[in-house]
């Protein structure tokens, strides 16, 4: 049996590789077709090349001692790092995390100090400790983005941080300075160049070659447009200087990058390592700067005009989804056209991208169907981004400054050089920008001394300079960790592989010595140290200081006069709330508001006088449509003017609109007959058929579909606090509702309210705020209160939310040439009007004054966030700067604070009192 079946197993096999020998035979054209097709390329190369890149993609880093382990030992260790790679996720938003942090505190706290220089330095702490920690996956992610190739940095970094920046320019003035920006960013930045090389040559002591001191020149002529940007905005500086500025900063990024490619190329070249560097001349550097420069910019025109095309076509203006695919037409040409020009046309990928948004802004701006949320988008893009760059810059700076690696940089030697190029940088930019100062003020739009001197003081290094000398250290620490991998490659087999892999890199053990290798990686550490270092010196010395060397120049308007002009933006203001408090006034909910309480929580309207409440009422009534208009009842505001504030006439009462408490009567009786004609009416469409009853249920569901609608108004509106259980208890109750209203059940949702809230949501809001303010703990012990106002204040936007919801209702309903609703529709709105009642019952248990107090607070939150509502509307018109609205609008926070922690029941001032008791 067994010799039976090795004899079966031979004719298997027999016939096997006679099916496979006719296989062959039928593929002999086609593999005769692939031998001639491979005469063309080296198949060991191809071969190699392809190994070579999943080696790189993966990552691989292998300790030089795997050259004496076996092969299977050298495999496990590449997908176990691949493994680890895994967690590099996590660094990035880690960083955010700490970039939220950083901003709230510097918001309420330090708003002087700029966040990016504050996530330097917590990157710089990161970088610091990390090489001391034991290696854990948190610390292996870290160390991932810090070796990050140069280029994939550059291509990840820069497209997304400079469209915006080339977007945001006023295209007219562009023009308009365009050769002034020319000269600012070509001359100018190669004159600083040189100078900086000359200070670097003669100055440090470190053996820079003088091809690396021009490429460190190069680095630092760039100067960083976000911060200086944003300052000349919040100030309201003149549209001309924040051009220039602007202009020049995002031009002499493009510049700076190719005079470092240019001089870079030098450097490397100096290495000794062929296929690694490139010898420039005069004539060929030449040749290659108008390469980069004229490359870069048709490049970016040439993407520019796809991507207004692509937007011309998603036209659909009512579309959501066309709006969000013309914001990704536009980050999907800017890093296109970064990745063109820079990777495969060997041009300048910045100026790519900062033509590419220029052409968008010229010619599409108005293509836009959203133009807020394509703005909105980019702004999140470079804050992430920004954010970023600027913590692992301070994670490479941090780990180079503590001398991580052995390599014992910036000692107190170092920090004097640093110190000292700090001020020389800034004396050679005021020598630079007074040199061109004669052509600078003839062309264009000109300019004079004092924009010079901030032009000059506001060159901040900061982005492109960070991400620049973070890709020279990363290919050049990178060239030589690449060591490792060609051990592993010999160690696998892969002899040709390895031997492609040094062509195309820069380095190995084998072509360098150790002294060469730790000579070449100390002077890329010792630039980007020295680059860092003046980044974050300009960013918390320059930075802060602007703003003031900006008033002092008088290049903003005079304290004075713009003090005049904020106080009338002010009285616009009072005057806005007070025609709100007016309509507020004409709603029954707020008849009974206590204006003691208004002066109490608003101060700006505790000077209210006669004349500016008449034209509020003027206002009102001219700005409400006749049919809606109800007449304000004052009666109870007009007792806390004084006497001498408004005249003494018979007819006053009647203009005060005493005669509201008529109206209000009418309108009562008028409802009563309402509602009983529909419960008349009601009581004979509950014993209607079928078919009624589902008219019936499907109306209740569209009405509750409003209700919530109401509610998140009165949200938008200021009415209600979205970070309050009041309004979770709300829109949850309604949830449970509409889902009883689909099985047929009446309208319910005030009992579901009153279960919710007895059960949890209003010892969770308690807790929550107990959280969030020990300050309001201390003062919560009674408890009694807040409960009550919890309550009240539910009850108030119930009602008002089910009003809302009814007008709502009928307006969606009734149908043209219709009379009324039909029967089902007045079911739901009987069943709607019996859940108001319902509230208004549980409401009157309550103590007048406690209601009436909880009424008032009520009001003046509406107003307050009224009142910063005009504030926000003065802002995007541009009547106001961004740091006047944020003074203004703290203001109104701190207001809106006291009026939460309010718990007295008396506001009466000392004035009204004695009034009252004569």
């Amino acid at each position: 049996m067994y010799i039976r079946r090795n004899r079966d197993d031979a004719q298997k096999k027999k016939l096997f590789i006679t099916r496979i020998g006719l296989i062959a035979d039928r593929c002999s054209p086609l593999r005769r077709r692939l031998t001639n097709t491979m005469k063309f390329f080296d198949v060991d190369v191809i071969v190699s090349s392809v190994c070579m890149l999943m080696l790189v993609l993966l990552g691989v880093t292998v300790d030089a001692s795997s050259t004496e382990s076996s092969s299977s030992e050298s495999v496990s260790s590449v997908f176990e790092s691949m493994e680890n790679e895994i967690y590099a996720v996590f660094f990035p938003w880690f960083v955010q995390f700490l970039g939220v942090a950083a901003y709230y505190l510097l918001s309420r706290y330090a708003h002087i100090i700029p966040a990016t220089a504050v996530m330097f330095v917590v990157g710089a702490l990161i970088g610091f400790e990390v090489p001391r920690v034991p290696e854990n996956d948190i610390t292996g992610s870290a160390q991932t983005w810090i070796g990050i190739e140069g280029k994939v940095l550059l291509l990840v970094f820069l497209p997304g941080l400079l469209f915006l920046d080339s977007y945001k320019m006023d295209f007219h003035l562009f023009i308009m300075t365009f050769w002034q920006v020319v000269i600012l960013a070509f001359p100018m930045v190669l004159a600083g160049t040189v100078l900086t090389a000359l200070v670097a040559n003669y100055l440090f002591d470190y053996g820079w070659s003088f091809d690396l001191c021009m490429t460190f020149g190069s680095i630092l002529s760039a100067t960083d447009p976000v911060a200086i940007a944003v300052l000349l905005n919040e100030l309201g500086a003149p549209a001309r200087l924040q051009t220039h500025i602007a202009g020049e900063s995002i031009m002499n990024d493009g510049s700076a990058a190719v005079f470092y490619g240019i001089f870079s190329l030098r450097f490397l070249y100096e290495m000794g390592i062929p296929g690694v560097g490139e010898y420039v001349g005069w004539g060929e550097g030449f040749a290659i700067f108008f390469r980069l420069s004229l490359g870069g910019a048709c490049i970016g025109i040439v993407f520019g005009f796809g991507a207004l095309i692509m937007t011309y076509n998603l036209n659909r203006r009512l579309s959501g989804e066309d709006s969000l695919y013309q914001v990704v037409a536009t980050i999907t040409t800017a890093y296109l056209s970064f990745f063109t020009a820079e990777i495969l046309a060997h041009c300048s990928g910045i100026l790519a991208v900062l033509f590419c948004g220029v052409t968008v802004k010229a010619f599409g701006e108005t293509l836009y169907n959203d133009t807020k949320m394509s703005v909105s988008f980019w702004n999140i893009v470079e804050n992430l981004l920004n954010t970023l760059v600027f913590a692992l810059g301070g994670c490479e700076w941090g780990r180079i400054i503590s001398g991580a690696g052995g390599m014992g940089l910036f000692r107190a030697k170092d920090w004097g050089y640093l110190i000292a190029l700090f001020l020389i940088i800034n004396v050679i930019r005021f020598f630079l920008v007074f040199s061109f100062y004669p052509f600078l003020s003839r062309i264009g739009l000109g300019t004079n001394w004092r924009e010079a001197v901030l032009m000059s003081y506001s060159g901040l290094r900061g982005t492109v300079g960070i991400a620049l000398s973070l890709a020279l250290f990363s290919d050049v620490g990178r060239s030589y960790s690449l060591h490792c991998t060609k051990t592993l490659l010999v160690a696998l087999n892969l002899h040709s592989l390895s031997r492609s892999f040094i062509a195309v890199r820069y380095t190995s053990s084998d072509d360098v010595n150790e002294d060469i290798r730790v000579e070449y990686t100390t002077y890329a550490a010792q630039l980007f140290g020295m680059v860092g270092g003046v980044a974050f010196l300009t960013l918390m010395i320059n930075g802060p200081t602007s703003g003031f060397l900006l008033k002092k120049l008088g290049l903003i308007t005079p304290t004075e006069t713009r003090n005049k002009y904020i106080k009338g933006c002010r009285e616009h203001m009072i005057q806005f709330t007070l025609k709100e408090f007016v309509a507020l006034l004409s709603e029954e909910r707020f008849h009974d508001v206590d204006f003691a309480v208004v002066k109490a929580h608003i101060p700006f309207l505790s000077d209210v006088n006669y004349d500016w409440l008449m034209d509020a009422v003027h206002n009102h009534k001219e700005d409400t449509p006749l049919a809606s208009y109800r007449a304000p009842n004052l009666n109870g505001l007009v007792r806390h003017l004084s006497m001498s504030r408004h005249p003494q006439s018979k007819d006053g009462n009647v203009e005060l609109g005493q005669p509201q408490d008529s109206f209000n009567s009418s309108m009562h009786s008028e409802r009563d007959i309402s509602i009983s004609g529909i419960r008349h009416r009601s009581s004979s469409t509950y014993e209607h058929d079928k078919a009624e009853d589902v008219a019936v249920q499907e109306k209740r569901v569209s009405f509750y579909k409003i209700l919530r609608n109401a509610y998140h108004r009165q949200v938008d509106r200021g009415e209600l606090d979205a970070r309050g259980f009041l309004v979770y208890s709300l829109c949850r109750s309604t949830d449970f509702a509409e889902d009883a209203a689909s099985r047929g059940l009446p309208l319910d949702d005030w009992n579901l309210l009153q279960k919710l809230s007895d059960s949890w949501v209003r010892s969770a809001d308690t807790m929550m705020r107990r959280i969030v303010d020990m300050k309001r703990f201390i003062r919560d012990m009674n408890k009694e209160f807040y409960k009550e106002r919890f309550r009240i204040e539910q009850i108030l936007a119930f009602t008002y939310a089910h009003e809302s919801a009814r007008n709502s209702f009928k307006r969606e309903f009734i149908k043209a040439g219709r009379a009324g609703l039909t029967d089902a529709e007045q079911v739901v709105m009987y069943e709607s009007e019996q859940q108001v009642k319902l509230a208004e019952e549980a409401l009157s248990k309550f103590d007048v004054a406690n209601v009436n107090l909880v009424r008032s607070h009520y009001a003046c939150r509406i107003l307050l966030n009224r009142a910063a509502y005009c504030y926000a509307k003065q802002l995007d018109h541009n009547l106001i700067t961004e740091r006047e609205a944020g003074t203004l609008l703290e203001e109104i926070e701190g207001h809106i604070n006291n009026l939460l922690e309010c718990r007295e029941k008396d506001h009466s001032d000392e004035e009204s009192k004695t009034e009252e008791h004569s």
